[in-house]
């Protein structure tokens, strides 16, 4: 493959398809898109970080869903996406009641291309104070 041969359409096709798919109360699409050696690094409103694997954070997503009745929004706001041949970088917004409703998220997802798939080998995930210009 070329660096043509993979667009910015398809690696946020890719992203939006994980939010819908979680949104719909399915996280078997977790395994398929998160890399075996994902890491996921959280900071918190307080200034705390955390780290999860990929384990770890299926796990935090599930029992997030389980909290909420299975429901999530699917709000989200692109706001960068790059493909650098099988390297992708996604910067998004999203805001959904796994972070409660007066809180926003922007996340930078790294992704690479391996096994014919499109997989997330790390979240930088940073939670604020959602704005009402948001």
């Amino acid at each position: 493959m070329t660096m043509s041969d993979h667009t910015t359409e398809e690696v946020k096709a890719v992203i939006q398809r994980l939010i819908e798919t979680v949104a719909g109360n399915d996280t078997t699409i977790l395994e398929e898109i998160y890399h075996d050696d994902m890491q996921v690094i959280m900071l918190d409103p307080g200034d705390d970080v955390s780290v999860a694997s990929k384990t770890e954070f299926q796990e935090m997503v599930r029992s997030a869903l389980e909290a909420n009745n299975g429901t999530i929004g699917t709000w989200a706001k692109f706001h960068h996406v790059s493909v650098d041949g099988n390297k992708a970088h996604v910067l998004i917004s999203r805001q959904n009641e796994l972070t409660g409703p007066d809180m926003q998220i922007t996340l930078g997802i790294d992704l690479v291309r391996e096994q014919n798939r499109w997989q997330i080998t790390r979240e930088v995930i940073v939670t604020r104070p959602r704005t009402s210009a948001a």
